[in-house]
């Protein structure tokens, strides 16, 4: 059931209405749950049996933990925390490495919120022990089981007794965010990967700078894809009065690889650094352990993302890339040059962030070349052709330019009126105006949309 089907938007209206009319918690949670199970259902039925398995085993596991730590006996705790921990991810590494048996739908992502909901209670970052329904609502919760957002459980968990009241205001905005994502999907992800699909079936017979080109284009298919996800997750949980957080906030903009994992796959990146990152030692047992901790946990999001050596190379090269940044910014190369620029000048200062955020792009758009391409070899064709700009087959995909224009457009106007933070504001839909054009948003959605290419990328991690 994709959220771009007729049979998700009456799911999702139906069950507004009915908890616009329904008062009491515990059956809110019995139609949340149920509703969750239904949507997950529609992918495959089968597999809904490893997402209740999963569900029912981390909550006994947690409460024979809690018991543990309750009753006086903290090793015994901790070590029935990591042991569930250990064999939650067997679960996942099984499906993902074996290929005994197909991949569950959205594995990926609700096995890292089952390891959150260990790990935030065991740490005590909840004011109790969630009910038995309430963890299962919140390991299947349905906007985001597929593909994201992560959420942790220490910040989704409460909202399933504060559950925000529909209004107007929250009715308008989660109206127009699942309208961008859908625009977002269905105008500019799809579109481009009519050009990506076509260069990368046969990239030895195109110029390096077609591949170039087009290797731009599916750095900007893969953010409008997954953050066009996002938008309508997130939407769809705001709209039955919950608050998923954000999950991507221009992260082309961004002038170094660490701003960069702030900004792309926000949820991600923030579970890798609460769960992996500092549990690892963080930043606090010297350097050398510092850049060996960012390294691996890049790794770790490489594995988490596919099984084949090119998802290993591209999150080695992430976590390289990550520790040359840390470790030439601890190193203070540039720093009295700095300062001195900026007493004195800021113009350099602006050229030289506007320099770092072109080289930072480029750097992330090569690292997509592995991301995409199914073998290693690929991967070093293009990058060789494009390297030696080798000559080939002409193709510049208009939609390309288009939508990097728009991109672009957007970038500029965060920077100079929104402190680098993405601009895009609700429109008024009390007013004419606002009607006016968001009309217009949804005729040009149906004008311009691609209807041959409807999976989400992220959807088969």
């Amino acid at each position: 059931m994709s959220f771009l089907s007729v049979q998700f938007m009456i799911l999702i209206t139906v069950l507004i209405i009915l908890l616009k009319f329904i008062h009491d918690k515990y059956a809110e949670r019995i139609l949340l749950l149920a509703a969750s199970y239904l949507f997950y259902a529609c992918f495959d039925l089968r597999m809904l049996a490893v997402l209740i398995g999963l569900s029912v085993f981390t909550w006994f596991g947690g409460k024979m933990m809690i018991l543990s730590k309750t009753a006086g006996n903290v090793k015994a705790s901790k070590a029935i925390c990591l042991a569930c921990i250990a064999i939650q991810t067997a679960v996942l590494l099984f499906f993902k490495f074996s290929g005994l048996l197909p991949m569950p739908v959205g594995l990926s992502f609700y096995m890292l919120q089952a390891i959150s909901f260990l790990a935030d209670n065991y740490s005590e970052k909840l004011q109790k022990y969630p009910s038995f329904i309430d963890s299962l609502i919140y390991i299947g919760f349905f906007p985001q089981i597929v593909s994201g957002p992560i959420v942790k459980a220490k910040d989704f968990i409460p909202q399933l007794d504060n559950r925000k009241e529909l209004t107007k205001e929250r009715l308008s905005y989660g109206v127009q965010l699942f309208a961008l994502g859908a625009f977002m999907k269905l105008v500019m992800a799809d579109r481009l990967a009519v050009s990506v699909d076509s260069v990368y079936s046969a990239p030895c017979a195109y110029s390096g700078l077609s591949l170039f080109i087009t290797s731009v284009g599916y750095s900007l298919q893969l953010l409008f894809d997954f953050a066009g996800y996002s938008n309508m997750a997130i939407s769809a949980a705001w709209l039955l009065g919950y608050d998923l957080g954000k999950n991507f906030n221009l992260p082309y903009l961004a002038s170094d690889p660490s701003d960069f994992w702030k900004r792309w796959h926000i949820s991600l990146s923030s579970w890798l650094r609460d769960y992996v990152y500092i549990p690892l030692g963080g930043s606090r047992k010297g350097k050398f352990r510092t850049y060996l901790n960012i390294f691996l946990t890049m790794l770790i999001s490489g594995l988490w993302h596919g099984s084949t050596i090119n998802f290993i190379i591209w999150g080695s090269l992430h976590g390289l890339w990550q520790v040359i940044h840390r470790a030439v910014r601890d190193i203070g190369m540039s720093s009295a040059s700095n300062k001195k620029a900026e007493g004195h000048n800021t113009l350099p200062l602006r050229f030289r962030h506007f320099a770092s955020i072109i080289v930072n792009f480029i750097i992330v758009d090569f690292l997509w070349i592995p991301f995409r391409t199914e073998t290693l070899s690929d991967t070093w064709m293009i990058v060789s052709r494009i390297i030696m700009l080798k000559p080939g087959i002409s193709y510049y995909y208009v939609y390309t330019f288009i939508f990097a224009a728009i991109l672009i457009i957007v970038q500029l106007f965060a920077v100079y009126r929104n402190n680098g933070d993405n601009p895009l504001k609700p429109l008024p839909l009390n007013t004419l105006h606002g009607k006016v054009i968001f009309c217009c948003f949804i005729i040009s959605i149906a004008m311009f949309a691609y209807f041959g290419n409807g999976a989400f990328i992220y959807a088969q991690f």
